[in-house]
């Protein structure tokens, strides 16, 4: 894939931000992913894959949902090519406008 791109750009997370959940065993925590109610640890396997592999990644922030939760995704590049995506970041950031903060909360 990196023949033909410089980067992949993906989700970080199934859902936008959640809600904090406090209870004392993480495995029985939960989230809501489309109306569906899943484990919480669902939402580690859209970083999982790209951390085993040991691809450069960075989070970048892209905006806010609807009723105003940040909306992030991943830039991952080639094997060693750690530079390409801080320098993606960059240029994304400054179409983009870097970090906003949630609205109403």
């Amino acid at each position: 894939m990196f023949r033909e791109y410089d980067v992949l750009l993906c989700p970080v997370t199934p859902t936008t931000a959640i809600r904090h959940d406090a209870t004392p065993d993480p495995d029985e925590r939960r989230i809501t992913v489309n109306g569906a109610d899943v484990p919480y640890w669902d939402q580690v396997r859209w970083v999982q894959a790209m951390s085993i592999a040991h691809l450069p990644v960075a989070t970048v922030p892209v905006g806010l949902s609807s009723p105003g939760l940040p909306v992030g995704m991943q830039i991952i590049g080639p094997f060693l090519g750690d530079r390409t995506v801080v320098d993606v970041a960059g240029r994304l950031a400054a179409v983009i406008g870097g970090y906003r903060p949630p609205r109403g909360f």
